[in-house]
């Protein structure tokens, strides 16, 4: 036994000392840009947009989410695998042969874990510790009164009356539109914020949407291929605002109030009718949903009473759509998250998303710039 595991440690020393060295050298990393926020900000602007450049630029070329594609055929191989090898166990004629793979099987799999491992921090869990978008445009992000968060809402139903009384007002794009006017956006958007400047690559549907819908995912950020995937089966006015979320994740911004910030700012701010119209209903969403728990039902309604009626009908089918993929898988999926956000230091887990209303309040000025 002592022998055959010299003879294992030596033959695969290389693999060994990358599998059992690379979750310690990611460990550290995290480590230190939490301990010295400078070493996350100066990683996000100059050493992570190498990644976008580079795998994102090369995986853009596929026209399909080559992450959706790769789990597919991952999953279709393992299961291959895991029939030969069982056929093998009931052979005699073959378990012997078979036994003499499992330790080549056992280092490929340390190196793929290590290797997800480091893709994810690079990607993502260095980037946590970076400066949000609120100091990157000097914006103050201070306590706001209640009726502070009323003229939020009101100003965001502003906007969408003025979008949907537009003539060509349409809440429907066709992918390769939808595709270049997102990407436009963003990089409008990065033309006045230095830290939005960069390459952007291709956003691709999701082909089984349905059943990102079924886990609560609206869009998908691929730390392994760089790439923007969202889900194509919500309803229409979600889209748009979705891709330049996920798009906001390629600059580096992993959290998730600045990456929905920083979509609600590219759609306001496109020449695209739908673009605006999307990032003010969702931008509203996350409002009225704050309302909702500060106010009392009659003030509530009456607000939402000034909803142009094809918004609230919009509001009302994608609540509707939700409604539908409620489950258990949901409710796993929810925890999962919860869970993952508070491993990378967001301490009030999914409830980070509400976080975006405070950004609101803060670049409209609407706020008590309390301290």
């Amino acid at each position: 036994m002592y022998i055959k595991t010299i003879s294992f440690i030596k033959n695969y020393k290389y693999f060994l000392l990358y599998a059992g060295l690379t979750p310690v050298l990611c460990t550290a990393l995290i480590f230190l840009v939490r301990k010295s926020p400078n070493l996350g900000q100066l990683y996000s602007a100059y050493i992570f947009p190498l990644l976008p450049n580079t795998f994102g630029r090369f995986f853009s070329i596929f026209p399909f989410s080559f992450l959706e594609i790769s789990i597919y055929v991952l999953s279709f191989c393992t299961i291959l695998i895991f029939l030969v090898a069982l056929h093998s166990l009931l052979a005699k004629s073959r378990r012997h042969k078979l036994l003499l793979h499992i330790p080549r099987v056992i280092v490929l799999t340390l190196c793929f874990c290590s290797t997800i491992f480091l893709m994810i921090t690079l990607s993502c869990s260095m980037n946590y510790s970076r400066d949000g978008i609120s100091k990157d445009m000097d914006m103050i992000v201070a306590p706001s009164s209640h009726d502070d968060l009323v003229n939020l809402c009101l100003l965001l139903i502003g906007d969408i009356s003025d979008t949907v009384s537009l003539d060509e007002f349409s809440d429907e794009m066709d992918a390769t539109a939808l595709q270049n006017q997102t990407k436009q956006a963003m990089i409008t958007l990065g033309k006045e914020y230095p830290s939005l400047k960069g390459y952007y690559p291709n956003p691709k549907p999701v082909i089984m949407s349905s059943w990102m819908s079924d886990i609560n995912l609206t869009g998908l950020f691929s730390p392994y291929t760089i790439e923007a995937n969202y889900n194509n089966d919500v309803v229409n006015y979600v889209k748009p605002y979705t891709i330049c979320h996920e798009l906001a994740h390629l600059r580096g911004y992993i959290r998730e109030d600045d990456a929905g910030f920083i979509a609600y700012l590219a759609c306001s701010n496109s020449q695209s009718t739908e673009l605006r119209y999307s990032g003010a209903m969702n931008a509203l969403s996350f409002a009225l949903n704050a309302l909702c728990k500060d106010s009392s039902e009659e003030e509530y309604k009456s607000i939402l009473a000034q909803v142009p009626k094809e918004a609230l009908s919009d509001l009302m089918e994608n609540q509707i759509y939700w409604q539908n993929h409620q489950g258990a898988v949901s409710r796993i999926s929810t925890a999962a998250n919860d869970t993952y956000l508070k491993a990378n230091a967001q301490a009030g887990g999914v409830k980070s998303y509400g976080r975006m209303v405070d950004l609101l309040l803060a670049y409209y000025g609407l706020n008590d710039h309390l301290v």
